[in-house]
């Protein structure tokens, strides 16, 4: 594609975000590009790789900083994070699940906001996770409270540290009926990695229903997790006692979609997106 053509890097020069990129435009992009899955699906995967007895499959990763640092954050505990024979696929193997030293964990997560997911998994293989600095400049603006509102209806006792908060589950965490102000992805999340493996059924109302939500319920289905979506953004989840691995193909980004489609629309250019 003629973007190559017109992307000139500046010779080293850095930015507060790493290299910076001098575009020349004004000419229209033609070529073709393959979509890869959707960040917002692969890395909430990633996580709940943890919660089965075997390893998982997941293709169509991106090459992108979130993934890297999700990477990181299952390395830290024990996951065994490794490239799959087909190209952009990960096999995780959660057999040496551990815990993991608050400063290692605040050392990979940088900005993400991924930690917090890791809470309900971590309870119920290890009893327990910890959560680093919760501050604007670890969680930005977006509130955690209904995450941690949820862990403890779940029955997670949560503790405020001087360097995070700690989380831990004396007894076996039990299902809930959890009601959300507004319909919270990650809350979404939140609960169906928590609820799948929590004693009873949880029912979960005003549900984010984003694609990438469906495609989490349907890693989560494929590792035994009984899951049921009913009218009105409710989600209904009858816990189990142990899951499996999963081999998953990850639903396609749309967001990465769209802005191909869009950058062909603003240089009246002409851009096959395959995958999509």
């Amino acid at each position: 594609m003629t973007l190559l053509d017109d992307i000139v890097s500046s010779s080293g020069r850095k930015g507060g975000s790493g290299e910076t990129l001098a575009i020349r435009g004004g000419r229209p992009l033609r070529g073709s590009v393959t979509v890869k899955g959707a960040k917002n699906l692969v890395t909430k995967a990633m996580v709940a790789a943890i919660l089965g007895e075997g390893p998982s499959v997941l293709r169509d990763v991106p090459v992108i900083s979130d993934v890297a640092v999700v990477r990181s954050l299952l390395e830290v505990h024990g996951v065994r994070v490794t490239e799959g024979e087909e190209d952009g696929s990960f096999v995780l193997d959660p057999a040496g699940v551990e815990s993991a030293h608050m400063e290692e964990i605040d050392a990979h997560a940088g900005a993400s906001r991924i930690p917090i997911l890791f809470c309900g998994p971590l309870l119920h293989r290890l009893g327990q996770a910890f959560i680093p600095d919760l501050g604007g400049c670890r969680i930005g603006d977006r509130p955690i409270d209904f995450h941690l509102d949820a862990l403890r209806k779940f029955g997670a006792v949560v503790e405020k540290l001087p360097s995070g908060i700690r989380l831990s589950a004396p007894r076996r965490l039990h299902g809930a009926n959890i009601h959300l102000p507004y319909p919270s992805v990650g809350a979404t999340e939140q609960v169906l990695l928590t609820a799948v493996r929590a004693e009873g059924v949880t029912e979960l109302r005003n549900a984010a229903i984003e694609p990438e939500i469906m495609d989490l319920i349907a890693v989560l289905q494929k590792m035994g997790a009984i899951i049921s979506y009913e009218p009105n953004r409710v989600i209904l989840i009858e816990g189990v006692d142990r899951l499996s691995g999963y081999d998953h193909r990850a639903v396609f980004d749309r967001n990465e979609a769209a802005s191909w489609a869009s950058a062909a629309l603003a240089t009246d250019g002409e851009i096959f997106v395959g995958g999509a």
